[in-house]
C-alpha cells in the first residue's frame, strides 16, 4: 500500500498541493484507500527525511517544503519542447546529463531523480 510502485512521490506532492496540510488518514482517504494512514505515514516520513514534505509536530498535518513546492512548480511549466521529439539515440546523452546532475546536485532533487525512475523502470504485472 502506498509503495513507489503504486504512487509516484509527484503525485502524493500534488495532491498535498491541492489538499493543503493534511492528515495521513484523510490523505489515504482522498487517494481512495482506507486504511489509517499508517503504511502512507511511513512513506510521507520517508518523503519528509528526503526533504520533500513536513509534518507540523503540534497537529500531526503534513504539507509540502519549499523545496517540494519548487520541484512542483517546475514540473508543471512545459520546459522541454517536446522530449518526444527527441531521437532515441539522443536520449543516451540527455540520460548522461541527468546523471551528472544527479551526482552533483541537490540531495532532495537527487533522492526525487532516483525515485521517479525507479518507479518508470518497474516492471508490469504479468
Amino acid at each position: 500500500m502506498f509503495s513507489m510502485r503504486e504512487f509516484r512521490d509527484l503525485d502524493l506532492m500534488a495532491k498535498l498541493r491541492d489538499e493543503g496540510p493534511v492528515a495521513a488518514k484523510e490523505l489515504a482517504g482522498l487517494l481512495g484507500n482506507d486504511e489509517y494512514g499508517r503504511h502512507l505515514g511511513s512513506r510521507l516520513g520517508w518523503m519528509r527525511h528526503y526533504g520533500m514534505l513536513d509534518r507540523d509536530p503540534k497537529t500531526g498535518l503534513w504539507s509540502l517544503t519549499e523545496g517540494g513546492a519548487r520541484v512542483l512548480q517546475a514540473n508543471s511549466r512545459a520546459i522541454f519542447a517536446n522530449i518526444d521529439s527527441i531521437p532515441e539515440e539522443q536520449l543516451v546523452g540527455v540520460m548522461a546529463d541527468v546523471t551528472a546532475r544527479y551526482r552533483r546536485g541537490d540531495a532532495m532533487i537527487a533522492t526525487m531523480l532516483r525515485r521517479e525512475f525507479s518507479f518508470g523502470t518497474q516492471r508490469s504485472p504479468s
